[in-house]
């Protein structure tokens, strides 16, 4: 926009100087001034657009460098998805072998209880076999002896 006001600015200054009855010389400080006028219009539309172009590679250069950054990101999180997901699988896996040894021990506990047991009994029914027999010759003893034998 300023370029263009610049541009008309500088038009009609040369049209009003054309215009008007000026001398020779005016006529060609006014062409200069035209030129010169041009000339910068020329280099300050070039500077701008040199810092278009720059300002367009510094945005291309931010997106590029964000782009990366959250490629790397992306990245990252899935590393620790990944970690996270075989930490638990060992975690399970650790609880399962766990598990079958505390079932196993249980089992082996229970078996070695049922054998106590049997065995308890057996000696309980051997002692009671014994003072059986021990009651029983006794009585046998005492009915001998009543019966005078």
């Amino acid at each position: 926009m300023k370029i263009q006001s610049l541009t008309a600015a500088v038009a009609a200054a040369m049209l009003v100087l054309g215009l008007s009855a000026c001398s020779k010389e005016d006529t060609e400080k006014a062409k200069s001034s035209m030129s010169e006028a041009a000339e910068t219009v020329k280099q300050k539309t070039g500077e701008a657009v040199d810092a278009a172009g720059d300002m367009a590679d510094d945005a291309a250069d931010a997106t590029r460098d964000a782009m990366d950054s959250a490629g790397d990101a992306m990245s990252d999180a899935g590393d620790a998805i990944s970690d996270t997901a075989d930490d638990a699988m060992d975690a399970a896996g650790d609880a399962w072998d766990d598990t079958k040894d505390a079932v196993g021990d249980m089992a082996d506990d229970a078996e070695d209880a049922a054998d106590d047991a049997a065995d308890a009994a057996g000696d309980a029914a051997r002692d009671a076999a014994d003072a059986t027999e021990d009651a029983a010759e006794d009585a046998k003893d005492k009915m001998n002896e009543a019966m005078g034998n």
